[in-house]
């Protein structure tokens, strides 16, 4: 088994929630450690964090962060940051240390922008990389890794943009910049009838199937956690589910069956890009990635190894 099959096995899986195609399993587990760091937003609400290009000049696939707080700060995979010279999601999750600065490795979004909108960057309220997009981030940078663990955890930005560009086209949302956040912008009122049919659950993590399907999944350490995320979570996956919409379907696959492929897929481990431990998983089944702190999880993303296809 791999070093997150010792968080995945004591996993209780709860009763699904249910709205037209998709379903939401709550996941809880037992931790007996403090929450020791912010969330980006709650961080960004106490003034304690600035995100900024690099340079005067930029480079695509890496921003910087300025941390002037007490504690680290999650950063999640697939969170967007909004603004300078065009808009970036992150491609993996991470800790920030305390009162540091630290470049991190993101994908590009808004192709058709290279100039300043504003100085700084903020976390997109409405937008994220969606489950595909995600996924695809995910399997890039864990097969780069692989080939060479000096690759500083960049993901694929062609593949990226293919996929915004797909996205764009699939949901007929125009964006004069090819910008993902256009996509969820333009779906916002479908995404809202998802997100109110769900209540957030007082749960550590949760797994998602649409049409019927398991497709993945996200685990935290702390409720607390889950709770601060749960509006982008829920888009994530919901801009797939309405992209792929059914009539409402009931799971057909199951989520322990899931689970236990993610806890015997193969896995390598690096260095993190800031505080702990970076675990790539990879199996025929389920692919992933963990973040593992002090020996800790404090953030898996799970995804099914089919994605969406049947």
């Amino acid at each position: 088994m791999n070093q997150l099959a010792t968080f995945l096995t004591g996993i209780a899986i709860g009763q699904p929630q249910a709205y037209h195609n998709m379903q939401v399993y709550p996941l809880h587990i037992q931790n007996g450690h403090d929450r020791k760091y912010r969330t980006l937003d709650e961080a960004m609400n106490a003034k304690e964090v600035e995100i900024k290009e690099v340079s005067e000049g930029g480079r695509v696939p890496t921003l910087s962060v300025h941390n002037t707080g007490a504690l680290p700060i999650l950063l999640v995979v697939g969170e967007e940051l909004v603004g300078a010279k065009q808009n970036r999601v992150l491609n993996t999750s991470l800790l920030v240390p305390a009162t540091s600065d630290l470049e991190i490795p993101v994908s590009c979004v808004e192709r058709g922008r290279w100039s300043y909108q504003s100085r700084g960057f903020t976390p997109s309220g409405t937008s994220s990389s969606h489950y595909s997009l995600r996924k695809a981030q995910t399997e890039s940078v864990t097969a780069r890794m692989l080939v060479n663990s000096d690759a500083h955890f960049a993901a694929d930005q062609s593949a990226v943009w293919r996929e915004v560009d797909r996205k764009i086209s699939s949901h007929g949302t125009p964006s004069p910049t090819s910008a993902l956040k256009d996509v969820y912008d333009q779906t916002s009122d479908q995404l809202k009838e998802y997100l109110d049919a769900f209540a957030t659950p007082e749960a550590q993590g949760v797994l998602v199937a649409i049409n019927g399907r398991i497709v993945g999944g996200d685990l935290f350490d702390h409720a607390e956690t889950l709770r601060t995320l749960w509006p982008k979570l829920m888009r994530i996956y919901a801009l797939d589910a309405v992209e792929h919409k059914t009539e409402a379907a009931e799971p057909t696959a199951d989520a322990k069956q899931f689970l236990e492929s993610a806890q015997n897929a193969k896995d390598e481990t690096y260095d993190s890009v800031g505080l702990g431990k970076d675990v790539r998983l990879t199996s025929d089944q389920v692919t992933g990635s963990g973040l593992l702190w002090d020996d800790k999880l404090i953030h898996a993303s799970l995804f099914s190894a089919q994605g969406m296809n049947a």
